[in-house]
This record gives structure tokens, sequence and C-alpha cells, in this order.
């Protein structure tokens, strides 16, 4: 449907000013809504590229490496973000690209422990998040990962953090609005080169950055979770 001039405005202004149990209530509820998961696959395969043939959504392989990552939600300079980190080029997996918080579990952790030790791990800090949901699980087959997406709220009554982020694991960090998120005018699709292959990608296009491949995929699914927020 057609937006009216302005909407898209009034949508971000009432995202931003939702209360932390406003939006927390709200992503409880369709997590756990069961009529709602074809819309959340729909929002997880926009963000597919056309190359991987949805192999993100298959079944993942016998010896995939268990993985966790975390989604937070906080409040920072007067909007609702996600902190999201760019992998430095030395990284043997996805080097240079966008990813959120999280790695391998490890040993008998579970996999919410995983995801909190590497949020602290990589951001430097300990996780004052509370994780009150979970995203459907994601294969990432180019590195052979079956991934698990944690959802978080950080309260906004607590002063934002100061992130130390380890140098060999984050280049630099991104706090992505969710307003932006949601606002589908920063949803274009781009075209991708690696030597002889081309491919293209619907992005997340935030300031200088494209958020693409798994994490886009994952905030898809978080994207059509937060419909009717705004």
């Amino acid at each position: 449907m057609d937006k009216t001039p302005g909407q898209d405005d009034q949508s971000k202004a009432n995202i931003n000013t939702a209360t932390e149990g406003r939006l927390r209530k709200h992503l409880e509820e369709r997590l756990v809504n069961s009529d709602l998961l074809s819309q959340r696959q729909a929002g997880r395969h926009r963000f597919s590229p056309d190359l991987s043939y949805g192999r993100h959504f298959s079944p993942p392989f016998s010896d995939s490496k268990p993985a966790a990552v975390m989604i937070l939600l906080e409040k920072r300079e007067h909007q609702w973000s996600i902190p999201l980190t760019v992998r430095p080029q030395h990284l043997p997996d996805h080097p240079g690209q966008i990813s959120f918080p999280g790695g391998r579990i490890e040993g008998e952790e579970s996999a919410e422990q995983a995801a909190i030790r590497e949020f602290e791990e990589e951001l430097g800090v300990a996780f004052s998040g509370d994780i009150f949901g979970e995203l459907q699980a994601l294969f990432v087959y180019n590195s052979n990962y079956a991934v698990r997406p944690f959802v978080a709220i950080r309260s906004s009554e607590k002063p934002s953090i100061s992130y130390d982020p380890c140098v060999h694991e984050v280049e630099r960090l991104i706090h992505l609005p969710i307003a932006t998120l949601t606002d589908v005018s920063c949803h274009p699709l781009k075209g991708f080169q690696r030597g002889r292959v081309n491919w293209k990608a619907r992005v997340i296009q935030y300031r200088k950055d494209q958020v693409w491949g798994a994490t886009a995929i994952m905030l898809g699914e978080l994207a059509a979770c937060l419909e009717g927020l705004g």
C-alpha cells in the first residue's frame, strides 16, 4: 500500500518514542504468534541473495557448526538501535561484512550463554540486556554455521553503553536505528561481484554502510515482527 507524505516520518517518531515495555510486549507477542510465521518468512526471503537459491533456509549440514548471535535493542541518542560489528579483513569467515555480535557455541555452554559470551568478548562490556525471544534459526551455508539469533532489550533508564570493541574481531561498530530497519526506502536492491561471479541482493542502507546476506535476512525477520509498532 502506498504511503502518504509524512507517514514514514510519523512512523519513525512513533518507533523512537515507544517505551521499553511497549516495544518488548509488541515483539514478544509477535515472536510467539504462529499466525505471523508466513509474514516473518517473507521478511527473511526479501533479503536473501538471488545466488543463494534459498539455501539459507534449508536444514543445516550434519557437520555444521552451532553458533549464536545477540540482537540487542537499546536506546541510544534518543532512538532505538541495534549494535552491529564490521568484521576486520583478516578474519577467515565473512571478512569486511557486517554482523551481529556472536560466534560458535563452545563446550557445554548453551546457545544463549554463547551469545552473551561472544557479545561481551567482541564489544568489551558486560552484557546488560534482558533476553526475551528468539528469531528462527538460520543456516549460513557459505561458512557452514547453524545460527540461533537471540533478541534482547536494554532498559532505556540506563545510560548509554561505552563499548570497547576487541580490535582483533571488530573493525568498528554501527548503531543501526530500528527506524531505518523498518523503512523500506532504505532497502535498495544492489548488485555484487566477486571475481567472475555476479549477484543481486537487497540491502539495508545506513549512511555509508550496507547490511546484506545472513545479517540482513535475520534483520528482515525482525523488521516483520516490528510491523505495526509505528
